[in-house]
């Protein structure tokens, strides 16, 4: 593979690759989003992180099973704690700040909830699916189909990603914002390695969890969004 290195990056890719063609652009998304989520979070990594770039799922697959000895195809993942692996085609660019968050906030530690994890990768990547996430649970809360917050943050992590991750995605990323927004980023790393949500909501935030999740749905419901978006989302789900 080829490499391209940069302040905080270095880029791995083969010749003639989508990857190496677009290089510099890839180099400029990325530390942009560093920037942004230390920024945002307060972490930050002593050293550099890897991006190992491939032409499909299929062939992160094959990398998964050389590492780990399982054939687990996907755009992308960490796979150690400054190593990435990441689909970047004609058709998937998988970059951006959603894998980085990852393994920035690993600096501090692992969280009991998935929900809290790939919450805040995703509320760092802001959008799903090009949609911004805040009009995601809008659309289900209006549809009736959003579920609880507190269920999907005490699932155990192997429950979590049994969801539709086209309803815990977007929930999960807008949840994490939404106590960003509403507290600070020391109180949320704090909750974020809490051992039990409820007594750290109660001693950081000062309100129960059903208070908290009371809260970030009245946020959601001043968030109307125009229908042309709801429309949009519809269509991504096939509905």
């Amino acid at each position: 593979m080829h490499c391209h290195e940069t302040e905080h990056y270095i880029f791995h890719y083969a010749h003639g690759s989508k990857a190496e063609l677009d290089i510099t652009h890839i180099a400029a998304v990325q530390e942009a989003s560093y920037k942004q989520v230390t920024m945002m979070l307060g972490v930050s990594m002593n050293e550099k992180i890897h991006y190992y770039f491939y032409d499909s799922r299929e062939e992160v697959g094959k990398e998964n099973e050389r590492r780990f000895g399982d054939y687990f195809p996907i755009n992308g993942c960490t796979v150690s704690e400054n190593e990435i692996l990441a689909v970047y085609s004609e058709h998937t660019q998988c970059i951006g700040a959603h894998e980085d968050t990852h393994l920035l906030m690993f600096t501090l530690g692992r969280p009991r909830s998935s929900f809290l994890e790939e919450g805040i990768a995703c509320g760092m990547d802001v959008l799903w699916w090009g949609l911004d996430n805040n009009a995601w649970v809008s659309y289900y809360r209006k549809k009736n189909r959003c579920p609880s917050v507190i269920e999907l943050l005490c699932l155990p992590q192997e429950d979590f990603y049994a969801v539709d991750d086209r309803v815990a995605y977007p929930l999960a990323g807008s949840f994490a914002s939404y106590l960003l927004m509403r507290f600070d980023k020391d109180l949320f790393r704090q909750f974020y390695l809490a051992e039990d949500y409820g007594v750290a909501a109660q001693n950081l935030f000062g309100i129960s969890l059903h208070e908290l999740e009371e809260d970030f749905f009245q946020y959601i419901g001043l968030l109307d969004y125009d229908e042309i978006v709801y429309t949009r989302i519809a269509d991504q789900l096939n509905e």
